[in-house]
C-alpha cells in the first residue's frame, strides 16, 4: 500500500504546479491567489483583515505575507487602510482591479480542479472533499 503522506504531498504538488501555471496569464502566483481569495472572502462577510491575520490563516510567515502584499499592492490589486484599533496595523482590501482578477482567477482555479478530479465520480469527489475537510479541522 502506498504511503498516504507521500500521496498527499505528490497530489498537492501536482495541483499547485498546474494552478500556478494556469494563473500565469493573470500575472499572479498561487500564493498571491491565496491572499486574493482570503481578501474576497473577508469582503463578502464585511469583515476586515490585517496582514498578521492572513499570515496565520494561510500558514505563512510574516516576511512572506509582507512580500506578497507588497507585490499585490504594486499591481494595484489591493489597498491598505490604517486599522482603527491598532495604529501599527493595516487592514487590507481588494481594489476594483483585484476584484476583477478574483473573478477571472476563480474560473481558472475551478477549471484546474475540475480537470484534476475529472476521473472521479461525483460521490468520490464528495467523499474526498469530506475527508479533506475533516483532516483540515484536526489540530496537528
Amino acid at each position: 500500500m502506498p504511503n498516504t503522506g507521500y500521496l498527499l504531498m505528490s497530489i498537492s504538488k501536482k495541483l499547485r504546479y498546474n494552478l500556478n501555471y494556469a494563473l500565469t496569464d493573470l500575472n499572479i502566483t498561487i500564493q498571491q491567489w491565496s491572499v486574493i481569495q482570503q481578501l474576497h472572502h473577508f469582503s463578502q462577510s464585511s469583515n476586515q483583515v490585517a496582514a498578521n491575520d492572513l499570515a496565520t490563516i494561510l500558514y505563512m510567515d510574516k516576511p512572506t505575507i509582507s512580500a506578497i502584499i507588497k507585490r499585490l499592492a504594486a499591481k494595484n490589486l489591493i489597498y491598505k487602510t490604517k486599522n482603527s484599533h491598532d495604529s501599527r496595523a493595516f487592514d487590507l482590501f481588494l481594489s476594483q482591479a483585484g476584484i476583477e482578477i478574483y473573478m477571472k482567477a476563480v474560473v481558472i482555479s475551478d477549471s484546474v480542479l475540475s480537470q484534476f478530479t475529472n476521473q472521479l465520480a461525483e460521490t468520490e469527489k464528495n467523499n474526498l472533499n469530506n475527508i479533506l475537510q475533516k483532516l483540515d479541522r484536526e489540530d496537528l
